[in-house]
């Protein structure tokens, strides 16, 4: 069974990515500060009397914890995402049966994140296995081309896209 995908859904999932990566770039910095805040002011405190110290100790470890959850939760959500993207591309490249040197070593490249960084199980290694698998080749025709070589197929003979497209419903071409 193959699965299309559209390019704005292609487009969509790398938007999503970068605003999760900004997002989750913000988040370590904005509780990097709001945790600094935290030690600078538990330093101060340090004077004051012995029960005041031990509930904002209390107060900071609550606060860690809480930074320690988010950042677990974005890096579930980043999983989900590379995820996706790994297993949608390795299966767009094994349905074409080629793969650039380029496009390898970027899937490689994600796939290296998913795994090291991210944690990611091994549901992954038998499709880049087989992305592995697939010929190289030193490039692929763009989508214009992809459309023209169908189109030749489908109507037969050395009829440019351009030309096929260009056609009015009565049959005869029109000027561009």
């Amino acid at each position: 069974m193959e699965v299309a995908v559209s390019p704005t859904y292609l487009i969509s999932i790398i938007a999503t990515s970068t605003v999760l990566a900004s997002l989750l770039g913000a988040t370590l910095g904005l509780f990097g500060q709001v945790w600094l805040e935290k030690l600078k002011h538990k330093h101060k405190k340090e004077e004051r009397k012995e029960d005041i110290k031990s509930k904002e100790g209390e107060d900071l470890t609550v606060t860690i914890q809480s930074i320690i959850d988010t950042l677990n939760d974005a890096i579930t959500g980043l999983r989900g995402i590379y995820y996706d993207k790994i297993l949608y591309l390795a299966n767009r490249y094994i349905s074409e049966q080629s793969i650039t040197a380029k496009e390898l070593e970027d899937l490689d490249d994600l796939h290296r994140v998913y795994k090291n960084n991210l944690n990611g199980d091994g549901f992954l290694d038998k499709e880049m296995e087989r992305a592995h698998s697939l010929p190289r080749v030193r490039s692929k025709p763009d989508r214009r081309e992809q459309v023209e070589q169908l189109l030749r197929e489908i109507m037969g003979g050395g009829r440019r896209a351009s030309d096929i497209i260009n056609e009015d419903s009565t049959g005869s071409e029109t000027q561009p």
